[in-house]
């Protein structure tokens, strides 16, 4: 190619060499100060809409992941109510097998009953007063449902129970507790036996419903990490693979300019020659 002074060919080559080489680099290191491959659309469309979806995806499931926890702190606060009403329980079904026995006078049984009534009043405040969040969870059948799935089906990614009524007289069915009597006290005996067979029956609805979410909280845990992994691979920058094409980009940057240098040095030479 000719020599001219009017126009520098080599020079305006060795800028537009230039200037690609410096976005190249620029872009570089946008991706190495952010950490991630994927800065927009241009760089790779269909990974950065998977990475987003993959995102959400796995911000829903950690927020699911909390509900599960919180689901499990209410079956554990209704696990302890019922584990206090159980104990109580118990002592009464003794009392009333005390009361049974004809060695007491009335005197006694008198003290036995006022015990029993006691503790049957304490079964009913405890029920009544054990809440989680302002929701009574152990005197009335109270339906609750927990999101436990990032989707919106509510067959699959709902956990729904229903809490159950452990007042003494839906524990007993309606019988009698009094203990005034040996008679009275036999039929006690037969209505604590009731109550806490109902008792458990309740205790082990909430211990299956606590294995449950057990589970479902690691399998929420699973995918979640699975998801970010997957997301990282799809974003996240190579740094070592990046940093080795920044440090070319940079040589050819430094190239450039000194050719840059050299073509602009061209019409100079040729002057000389006119000389």
């Amino acid at each position: 190619m000719g020599l001219g002074v009017v126009s520098n060919y080599a020079a305006n080559v060795a800028h537009r060499n230039l200037v690609a080489s410096d976005a190249s680099a620029t872009n570089s290191l946008s991706k190495l100060s952010s950490g991630k491959r994927v800065m927009n659309a241009r760089d790779d469309a269909a990974s950065m809409a998977i990475g987003a979806r993959l995102n959400a995806e796995v911000g829903a499931l950690k927020v699911a992941t909390t509900n599960a926890s919180q689901a499990g702190a209410l079956l554990q606060v209704m696990d302890g109510g019922m584990n206090t009403i159980n104990d109580i329980l118990v002592r009464m079904k003794q009392l009333a097998v005390q009361a049974g026995s004809e060695n007491l006078g009335a005197t006694e049984r008198g003290y036995i009953n006022n015990e029993a009534t006691a503790l049957g009043n304490e079964i009913n405040r405890i029920a009544a007063d054990t809440e989680f969040n302002g929701v009574n969870v152990l005197n009335s059948a109270t339906a609750l449902a927990f999101k436990i799935g990032s989707g919106a089906t509510a067959a699959e990614d709902d956990l729904s129970f229903t809490t159950s009524d452990n007042t003494l007289a839906t524990l007993t069915g309606g019988g009698a507790t009094a203990m005034g009597t040996k008679a009275a006290a036999d039929i006690a005996s037969a209505s604590i036996d009731t109550a806490i067979n109902n008792l458990q029956t309740n205790r082990a609805a909430v211990g299956v419903n606590q294995n449950r979410l057990e589970f479902a909280a690691q399998n929420l845990r699973t995918i979640s990490e699975n998801s970010e992994n997957a997301r990282s691979v799809l974003i996240d920058l190579d740094v070592a693979s990046e940093m080795a094409s920044f440090s070319s980009k940079q040589v050819l940057m430094q190239s450039g300019i000194a050719m840059l240098g050299q073509a602009n040095q061209m019409p100079q030479n040729l002057l000389r020659l006119l000389q």
